[in-house]
């Protein structure tokens, strides 16, 4: 084995986490569903997409993308998911401040 082969082999070894596994590769497609509910519509649709990329990615046999795309689709989601969740309860904390006691 020449050198260039063994340089080759060990770089292939010590590769980023890609799962041998196509099973295992997640593309957070329930993750993305459930943050387009929340109030941050570009942000949670473009993670939808990013999670529709990479399930087809995988389809094509494409680990490396697919992993790439469903951490991007990951991403999307969360900060969707927390920014709805602080505009929702800044919308409630506003109500509530701006609501009479009487009416409480």
């Amino acid at each position: 084995m020449g050198y260039t082969q063994r340089l080759q082999s060990a770089h292939l070894q010590s590769s980023p986490l890609l799962p041998e596994d196509r099973t295992k590769v997640k593309d957070y497609l329930l993750l993305s569903v459930l943050a387009c509910f929340c109030p941050v519509w570009p942000i949670n649709i473009v993670g939808f997409v990013y999670s529709i990329m990479s399930k087809n990615s995988l389809e094509q046999g494409n680990l490396d993308g697919a992993v790439r795309l469903g951490r991007v689709a990951k991403m999307l989601s969360m900060v969707s998911l927390v920014g709805g969740t602080v505009i929702i309860i800044a919308c409630i904390v506003n109500l509530a401040s701006e609501c009479p006691k009487s009416d409480l």
